[in-house]
C-alpha cells in the first residue's frame, strides 16, 4: 500500500519529532519527542527533504520549539553525520492534493465511514520521491519545477495512463492537462529519472493506444527507467449499483456532494464546451468543437479485464519488452502480476523484471514469491510435535498458486494447513487481491474454517502494518475469530512461523 500521510500531524509550523536516536547528536542537545524543528540556518523547513539537504554541512544552526519555547542550537559535525531525529510526518508544510478526477480513482470507490486518511487524494511529488507514490504532475507550478531540478529529486514515479494528450485528459477527468512527454523530457534535462505506470482500462487506453504510449515512453529511455501496465480495479461502490457504468459517469462522481472535500481542488464537471482560447487548444477541433473526439471515449463502459483480454494485453506488451531487451539491454515495460494470474499464465523468470523496479506496484511480486519459496521450503521441518491446524488466508486471485504451497506444507507430519481464499464481499467480488481484504470478510472465514490458528497476508494491513482498511488491528481480528493470528509477508516469514510451532507447542 502506498504511504498515506496523516494530515493531523502536518502542522504547517515545522517538523514534529517522533523519536530521538539514543546517543545521537539530537539527544546530546536535549531535543525531545514532541519538539518541533522550525528552521536550519534561518531557512524554514517544508519537509524532511529540506531537512536532509540542510544538515549536510559542517556547521548548522537549528531552530526548534520545545517546552521552554524557541531555542537555537549551534552544531558542528561531519557533513555526513545525521542528527538522530525521526519525524512524525515527512511533510511539514502541507500536503499537495489531487486536482484530477480519474474515472478509476479508488477513493471514490469506497463506502462512507472509514478512517479519514483513506479518502485523502494526495498527488504530492515529494511523496513520489520519498515513498514511490505515483503522481500525475498536473499540479506543479514553476517553483515546484525549480525545486525538483535544484534538489535533484530522482527518481519520480508518474502515472501516465496515455501519452495521447486528449485521451489522457479523459483518464485524468479534466480538460487541461500538460504534455506528459514534454514534462518527462524536462525532468531528463535536469538529470531526474522516472518510473511510469499505465492503469489500463478495457477498450479505452489499451490496444493501439497502449502501443502509442509504450513507444512514446520507451523513446525517452534512459530518463524513463520502467513502464508498468496495471489493470483497472473496480469495487461494488463505483456507481452504487447504478447503470450505465460509463467513464463519463465515473468522472462526474468526483463532483457529487458526498465526494466534495475541502482538501481537493475543485474542478468543473466534464463537458464538451470550448475553452475561451479554443483556437489554440490542443483538444479543440474547429469543425467539430471542443473534445468532440472524446465523446465516444467517455461513453465506454468502465469494467474489469476478462481472462482472454488479460492474455491479449500480455501478448501485446511482451514483444515490446523483448525488443527493448535487444536494443536497450533491459525489458523496460512490464505487465503487472494480476494479468498473468487472471489468465492463469506463469509469470516470467526473475531476470525479465530487471531488478524489479516496480515491485511495490505489483510487478514481479509473484515471481519473487515463487523463487523465494523454492529456497525457503528447504528449511521446513519434517514433522511437528503435535497436530496443528492453521488457516492460511489469501485473496481469490492468488489462491491457485498458493494451493501448491499448501500441498507442500501438508507433507509435514501433524501439520494441516487449510487454504482460505476469502471472497471480498466488502468491496465486491471483482476485487480479488489479498491487499484489499478487510477484517469484516476475513473474520467469518476464519471462524468457519475450523482451524485453531491463522496466518494473514501482511499486505492487507496499512503502510505501518497496524490496521486493515476497515481499521481492525491484528489483535482485534484474533479476538473476534477466537484464535491466535499472525502475519506473513513472504516465504521466509511463512517458514519461520512453521518452524516456530515446534518450540511453541
Amino acid at each position: 500500500m502506498e504511504y498515506q500521510p496523516d494530515t493531523r500531524r502536518i502542522t504547517g509550523e515545522g517538523g514534529v519529532i517522533s523519536q530521538i536516536e539514543p546517543g545521537g547528536i539530537a539527544e546530546e542537545l536535549g531535543l525531545q519527542p514532541g519538539d518541533v524543528v522550525l528552521a536550519i540556518d534561518g531557512f524554514p523547513l517544508r519537509d524532511v527533504i529540506d531537512y536532509r539537504f540542510a544538515i549536510a554541512d559542517e556547521r548548522i544552526e537549528l531552530l526548534a520549539h520545545g517546552a521552554d519555547g524557541e531555542t537555537i542550537y549551534e552544531i558542528e559535525k561531519d557533513p555526513d553525520d545525521d542528527l538522530g531525529i525521526e519525524f512524525a510526518e515527512p511533510l511539514f508544510d502541507r500536503l499537495r492534493t489531487c486536482n484530477n478526477k480519474c474515472p478509476f480513482c479508488f477513493l471514490t470507490q469506497m463506502p462512507k465511514g472509514m478512517r479519514k486518511t483513506l479518502y485523502l487524494k494526495d498527488d504530492d511529488y515529494r511523496l513520489s520521491f520519498l515513498y514511490a507514490n505515483f503522481v500525475t504532475l498536473t499540479n506543479l507550478d514553476e517553483a515546484d519545477w525549480r525545486r525538483i531540478e535544484t534538489q535533484h529529486l530522482s527518481p519520480l514515479h508518474i502515472s501516465v495512463h496515455a501519452t495521447d494528450q486528449a485521451l489522457r485528459a479523459v483518464l485524468l477527468g479534466k480538460r487541461d492537462v500538460p504534455d506528459v512527454l514534454a514534462q518527462i523530457r524536462r525532468l531528463g534535462d535536469a538529470g531526474v529519472s522516472v518510473h511510469t505506470q499505465v492503469v489500463a482500462c478495457p477498450g479505452l487506453n489499451d490496444g493501439a493506444t497502449l502501443h502509442q504510449t509504450v513507444q512514446g515512453l520507451a523513446a525517452l529511455y534512459p530518463v524513463v527507467q520502467s513502464i508498468a501496465v496495471v489493470p483497472v480495479g473496480l469495487t461494488r461502490f463505483r456507481f452504487a449499483g447504478k447503470r450505465p457504468q460509463s467513464v463519463r459517469a465515473a468522472i462526474q462522481v468526483h463532483e457529487s456532494p458526498e465526494w466534495i472535500d475541502t482538501n481537493w481542488e475543485p474542478q468543473p464537471l466534464w463537458d464538451e464546451r470550448a475553452p475561451q482560447s479554443h483556437n489554440d487548444h490542443p483538444l479543440y477541433n474547429t469543425a467539430l468543437g471542443y473534445c468532440s473526439r472524446l465523446g465516444a471515449a467517455t461513453d465506454v463502459p468502465l469494467r474489469c479485464y476478462t481472462p482472454d483480454e488479460a492474455a491479449q494485453l500480455i501478448d501485446l506488451i511482451e514483444p515490446y519488452a523483448r525488443r527493448c531487451q535487444h536494443e536497450l539491454g533491459l525489458h523496460l515495460v512490464y505487465p503487472s502480476d494480476e494479468f498473468y494470474l487472471l489468465c492463469n499464465r506463469p509469470p516470467p523468470p526473475a531476470d525479465f523484471y530487471d531488478g524489479m523496479p516496480q515491485y511495490s506496484n505489483g510487478v514481479g511480486m509473484t515471481r519473487d514469491f515463487l523463487d523465494s519459496w523454492a529456497k525457503a521450503q528447504r528449511r521446513l521441518p519434517t514433522r511437528l510435535r503435535q497436530p496443528s491446524q492453521i488457516a492460511l488466508v489469501c485473496g481469490t486471485l492468488i489462491a491457485p498458486l498458493m494451493q501448491h504451497i499448501v500441498e507442500r506444507l501438508n507433507q509435514i507430519k501433524d501439520l494441516h494447513i487449510q487454504l482460505v481464499p476469502v471472497i471480498n464481499r466488502f468491496f465486491g467480488e471483482t476485487v480479488t487481491v489479498s491487499g484489499l481484504l478487510t477484517a469484516q470478510d476475513v473474520i467469518p472465514a476464519l471462524s468457519a474454517s475450523g482451524c485453531t490458528r491463522a496466518i494473514l497476508p501482511r499486505v492487507m494491513f496499512d503502510y505501518q502494518g497496524e490496521h486493515t482498511l476497515d481499521n481492525y488491528s491484528l489483535r482485534q481480528i484474533g479476538e473476534a475469530a477466537r484464535m491466535p493470528v499472525t502475519l506473513a509477508g513472504d516465504p521466509e516469514e511463512l517458514v519461520r512461523l512453521v518452524r516456530s510451532l515446534i518450540h511453541s507447542e
